[in-house]
């Protein structure tokens, strides 16, 4: 018999299994160790005194149906298929999370095949009841900034074993990656037995029959496909521009209600696609720091392999790995021009390279600029181009200005300036987006490259010329508005490649009616000015009714079921807002205790034996320094000295003082996207009389604290350290 079987046996069945039931909950906590969240989505109905356990409401289907357009907004239709399993009338309230910035615009519900159109309602604040047969939808906004919005369905009085389908119209806004459209939609509900457990996508209004894809999946040619709704996904299809511009924007104004002088107003900006470069020397250099994927080799070759076969044969090619050091990756062998893109032997030993997967610590990026610009000019490259790949894992000390100045010396004021492509590999932030104050977004808006947001293994097989038309990063983001109008968020720092940014504020008075975005690319100003497009004010709700006009249930307005508590609502919400922040896989953070372990047994031991040998040219040695180290993915990307403060000067002793603050080893926590900067006081104590030396001490748990934790992309920059210098090394 299913648990879902449509009559009152079932609420014996599991009024037997009550016990077993409620131990399996306490097992199911005491292993969670963390109180039950509720998740996304939910479908929730009336229950009656001897149904515990029982599912009276069931969906049946769950179908995400994407209106294809080129322009700033698309509309999703979200449809669901409500059954009523049990004897009687029930009423049942779902919470469906939205895609990020959507606006809930209208409903429709059908009973037996016939849609019938809604309209908009107001809202009654107090619980009460409605006709059978009447639907209701009103949005739920986001709990926190930048969470998902929800919508909120309530359904009155469903018939004893009937189904009810409601759709929900939304307006969506895709992102543009490359010459596709890209449309995020959350995960739906987990362990919600009364949820469709497939969820169907299809995307319409595509030209000649276009494939589209979820994910990496195509339709292949089919009309739909069907999805799991337990995880979160992306759905991808063609896009159309006819022309478009570097920086691109749409400003709405929203009036309220009449008799009130204020409104709200929308500002979507995004970057447009650029004339690809035409190269005649393409520079390869490849990440081979240890917090890259394993893969990223591998799979770059694969993918440059593919833009080699795309690009005029006549182009030449060079290659170079970097970590702490930068390397050749194709030798010379002492010729002046480089190999061209079909020269097999060159190829061959790239191959050769990239397949040996060597990797180690350190992020050497400015090193590895100037290498690529210097054997670029070396080889005679008019019109270079370096591609980076990497997982954008930078120090946060990289100062953008510093990096500039560094390629634009090695340019020189006669020489052919590269264009620069950084291929950001990362899972996480090709799904969260890459926030303009990140390290790798900084230095590319400072030198005026482009980014591509995208896994390398998604590029593989697909990489072509379009690959390098991915748009350069807008820095120095600046919309000016008059004083009635306010932002309800800061403005960004800039834009970047594969995303856009949807500026929400409001006004009092009369607003303006064209507004002027500003940016730089590389010091270059650029600007666009924006006219007002008045949009009609939403209404708080939407009301719908099954097989007849929904005049009544719009004069009668929202209300939520007696039996929907608040605390339902909040516990729907906080689901929401868990899937908005990357579902419940728990990102493991590094904190103080960890790092103080791994810097007593990896990095103290290595700087006592740099004093012993410093004692041994210089007996009377002491003095201090601080140890600073940058670690991201459990990779040390740049480690240094700083603070120095001898009694002799002695360089061989602050060279080994930084290999020792290198060897910090230390493993990196799931999903972890901090970047942490640690420093790490050592004070060196000469033996007393007896030649015993101080007892050496760690940095003890209130000196191991985090300083700072300032935004850097989707994660943290965190600091920790010591405000005093307790750690002693030495002995002979």
């Amino acid at each position: 018999m299913s648990i879902l079987r449509r009559d009152r046996r079932c609420s014996s069945i599991w009024a037997t299994l009550r016990p077993v039931r409620a131990l399996t909950r306490v097992v199911a906590l005491a292993t969670l160790l963390v109180p039950a969240l509720a998740q996304a989505d939910q479908l929730r109905a009336e229950q009656h005194a001897d149904e515990e356990g029982y599912l009276a409401i069931e969906e049946l289907s769950f179908e995400a149906i994407v209106d294809a357009s080129d322009g700033y907004s698309a509309t999703l239709r979200l449809r669901t298929a409500l059954h009523n399993a049990s004897l009687s009338a029930r009423d049942a309230v779902a919470s469906i999370a939205l895609p990020r910035t959507a606006q809930l615009r209208g409903i429709r519900v059908a009973r037996d095949g016939q849609w019938v159109d809604g309209g908009g309602t107001s809202i009654r604040n107090e619980p009460g009841r409605r006709d059978p047969g009447t639907v209701f939808a009103r949005t739920l906004p986001p709990v926190e900034r930048g969470g998902l919005p929800a919508a909120e369905v309530v359904a009155f009085g469903l018939e004893p074993s009937s189904t009810i389908q409601v759709e929900l119209t939304v307006t969506v806004y895709p992102r543009m990656r490359g010459s596709n459209w890209e449309l995020d939609l959350p995960a739906r509900g987990h362990d919600q037995l009364n949820l469709a457990q497939d969820r169907r996508v299809l995307v319409k209004g595509r030209r000649n029959n276009e494939p589209f894809w979820v994910d990496d999946t195509s339709n292949r040619g089919k009309p739909y496909i069907v999805t799991g709704g337990r995880s979160g996904i992306t759905v991808k299809w063609p896009a159309h521009l006819a022309k478009q511009s570097v920086l691109e924007g749409r400003f709405e104004l929203t009036p309220g209600p009449p008799g009130f002088d204020d409104g709200e107003f929308r500002l979507y900006l995004r970057l447009g696609q650029t004339t690809p470069p035409r190269p005649d020397h393409v520079v390869l250099a490849v990440d081979r720091s240890l917090s890259t994927s394993s893969l990223l080799q591998s799979q770059t070759l694969r993918m440059f392999g593919s833009l080699l076969d795309a690009v005029p044969s006549t182009t030449t090619f060079d290659a170079l790995g970097f970590a702490r050091r930068v390397v050749p990756l194709i030798d010379d062998d002492g010729r002046s021009r480089a190999p061209k893109a079909n020269d097999a032997g060159a190829r061959d030993a790239l191959r050769r390279a990239l397949g040996a997967n060597e990797r180690g610590p350190g992020t050497d990026l400015v090193q590895t600029l100037v290498t690529a610009v210097e054997r670029a000019k070396n080889h005679g490259a008019r019109r270079p181009m370096i591609v980076v790949v990497t997982d954008g894992m930078l120090p946060v000390s990289l100062d953008p200005k510093h990096v500039r100045r560094a390629f634009d010396r090695a340019v020189g004021r006669r020489g052919h300036r590269p264009q620069v492509l950084f291929v950001v590999d990362d899972p996480m932030l090709v799904r969260s987006g890459l926030d303009p104050s990140h390290p790798i977004a900084r230095i590319a808006a400072a030198l005026g490259a482009r980014i591509s947001l995208e896994t390398v293994g998604q590029l593989e097989t697909r990489a072509n010329t379009e690959l390098l038309a991915a748009p350069r990063v807008l820095g120095d983001l600046q919309v000016p508005l008059p004083e009635n109008m306010v932002l309800d968020q800061p403005l960004p720092t800039g834009l970047v490649a594969g995303n856009f940014a949807l500026l929400t504020g409001h006004y009092v008075g009369d607003p303006a009616r064209k507004v002027e975005v500003q940016g730089t690319f590389a010091g270059d100003r650029v600007s666009n000015r924006l006219r007002a497009v008045e949009q009609q004010r939403l209404p708080e709700a939407l009301a719908a009714a099954a097989g007849r006009a929904p005049d009544d249930a719009a004069r009668e307005g929202f209300v939520r079921p007696p039996w929907y508590a608040v605390e339902d609502e909040r516990t729907a919400r906080l689901g929401i807002t868990q899937a908005g922040r990357g579902g419940y896989e728990r990102k493991g953070y590094l904190d103080g205790k960890i790092f103080r372990h791994y810097l007593t047994t990896r990095v103290l031991p290595r700087a006592r034996v740099c004093y012993n040998h410093a004692l041994r040219r210089s007996p009377s040695q002491q003095g201090r320094a601080v140890l600073q180290m940058e670690v991201a993915k459990g990779e040390v990307m740049v480690a240094h000295i700083r603070d120095v403060d001898f009694q002799i000067d002695d360089a061989k002793l602050e060279t080994c003082l930084g290999e020792a603050a290198w060897a910090l080893d230390i493993p990196s926590g799931k999903l972890d996207d901090k970047i942490y900067v640690l420093r790490y006081p050592v004070r060196l104590l000469p033996p007393d009389e007896t030649g015993t030396a101080d007892v050496v001490e760690g940095l003890s748990d209130d000196q191991m604290m985090e300083l700072m934790a300032a935004p850097v992309g989707q994660g943290n920059m965190a600091t920790v350290g010591s405000t005093e210098p307790r750690a002693a090394a030495g002995s002979r």
